[in-house]
């Protein structure tokens, strides 16, 4: 109740016998950290300094700990540094502090300081260290923890295992992971989505779906990261029944799809090829950014419906909502199947108004689109090169079809060595079929055949 805790504050200031003390400070600090009042904390900060309380180490720590949920990240490290004497709830603010920054390493060092200094963490600060080694993908460092917390006796709880999960998953270690999360005798929601997640980024649906059946049989209630990440399983796999099932059961429960949920059902009924399913989540759904405008258009492309996905960048324009970069990708692969010049040349216009002449997504379209139009694009690529954009594999994909509608022999065969030799891409079986292509049509029959 923190507005009640300051209104009483502002009222024991009013008497002028009555001085708050060290065991007022900390209350009022956590009330104006937890409605985020910074003027009235740096107020605070001031009568602790003129009053000489700040030597008072849960007074400081608490300090520290208001700046934190101010995101004030760097006085609350200076501070933190300045502290003749530190506890350990002190430690785990500012290592909190370094990872909400994404500085992970740093947290990491504060970590290990505060061991060498002889703190004992706890459940907060391993929970925060395993989280940064997770993001950092480091499962080195991850393990040696797990480890030491093995060697110590220390007590695992739903926070700490739940880390542990996360971050033998996101580091590839499934097996590892599954061992922990069957081990923990309450699982959290975040402990089931990370097995979720880890079986989805393999594709296994069917583990994600019965995994799914476990959580809701034990009383588990998913969120919506849950059914998101089966349903992008379910799309990787194209298995449609079990993203039917999803589907009901978010329909049976009412539940108001985010957009995460909305596109991964729209993405796995594409690619079931159940196009009518995808437009009628389309109509309903708010659409206030480009992405799910984007799965529309790269759906209608992969299933061939080119008119429709030109149709549908005209619809975005009138909108409010800005292209972004795959929008144009997705439309300038419409216009390449269609060889439809003039609506490529449109959209390369618009690109150059919304400055995205340097992106490298963009690009590569572009040049496929001028290349299966017939016209040679020889010239964007050059200007591609002196924008400091660096080619890949499907800009070349694009430059060597071009050279061969040319009929410019030694120049795709100086781009085909360039794209090896000079930037390191290794060439595939599209490469040499283009370039056998190319030798082909000039004649050199021979040359061809030795690429054969």
């Amino acid at each position: 109740m923190y507005v009640e805790a300051l209104g009483l504050f502002d009222k024991l200031m009013c008497y002028p016998y009555l001085k708050p003390d060290s065991y007022t400070y900390p209350s009022v600090l956590k009330a104006c950290g937890g409605l985020c009042r910074v003027v009235l904390g740096q107020m605070v900060h001031t009568c602790l300094i003129k009053t000489g309380l700040m030597v008072d180490i849960v007074v400081r720590s608490s300090l520290v700990s208001r700046y934190a949920k101010c995101n004030s990240f760097e006085y609350a490290i200076q501070l933190f540094d300045e502290m003749p004497d530190k506890d350990v709830a002190c430690w785990n603010t500012v290592i909190s502090c370094y990872y909400q920054s994404r500085k992970f390493e740093e947290a990491l060092r504060y970590f290990g300081m505060m061991r060498r200094y002889g703190f004992e963490p706890d459940s907060v600060t391993i929970t925060t260290a395993i989280s940064s080694c997770a993001r950092l993908f480091d499962s080195e460092r991850g393990r040696e923890i797990h480890k030491e917390l093995i060697k110590s006796g220390f007590w695992m709880d739903s926070f700490v295992s739940s880390a542990l999960v996360d971050m033998y998953r996101k580091c590839g270690h499934l097996e590892m992971a599954i061992e922990i999360f069957e081990q923990m005798p309450k699982k959290s929601v975040v402990s089931w989505n990370s097995m979720i997640t880890g079986y989805g980024f393999k594709g296994d649906c069917f583990s994600c779906v019965q995994l799914f059946k476990r959580m809701y049989n034990e009383g588990v209630k998913p969120t919506l990261t849950t059914l998101s990440s089966i349903l992008m399983a379910c799309s990787r796999s194209v298995q449609l029944l079990e993203g039917k099932f999803v589907h009901g059961y978010i329909i049976r429960n009412r539940i108001q799809p985010d957009i995460f949920i909305n596109n991964s059902l729209m993405d796995l009924y594409f690619k079931c090829g159940k196009v009518e399913s995808v437009e009628n989540i389309f109509k309903l759904i708010p659409k206030t950014t480009p992405v799910s405008w984007n799965v529309m258009i790269s759906g209608y492309v992969t299933e061939g419906k080119l008119f429709e996905a030109l149709n549908l960048f005209s619809e975005i324009r009138q909108s409010s909502v800005e292209p972004d970069a795959i929008t144009f990708a997705s439309v300038l692969a419409a216009c390449s199947q269609l060889a439809a010049l003039e609506k490529g040349r449109e959209i390369h216009n618009l690109i150059v108004e919304r400055n995205l002449g340097n992106n490298e997504v963009v690009m590569g379209a572009l040049l496929e689109m001028y290349a299966k139009c017939g016209v040679v694009a020889l010239e964007l690529f050059a200007k591609m090169l002196l924008s400091n954009v660096k080619p890949d594999r499907v800009t070349f994909l694009a430059i060597l079809p071009t050279c061969s509608h040319a009929g410019l022999v030694d120049d795709g065969l100086y781009h085909f060595n360039e794209m090896i030799n000079v930037h390191g891409i290794a060439a595939r079986v599209e490469h040499y079929s283009c370039l056998t292509t190319l030798l082909g049509r000039a004649g050199r029959l021979h040359e061809a055949y030795e690429i054969l």
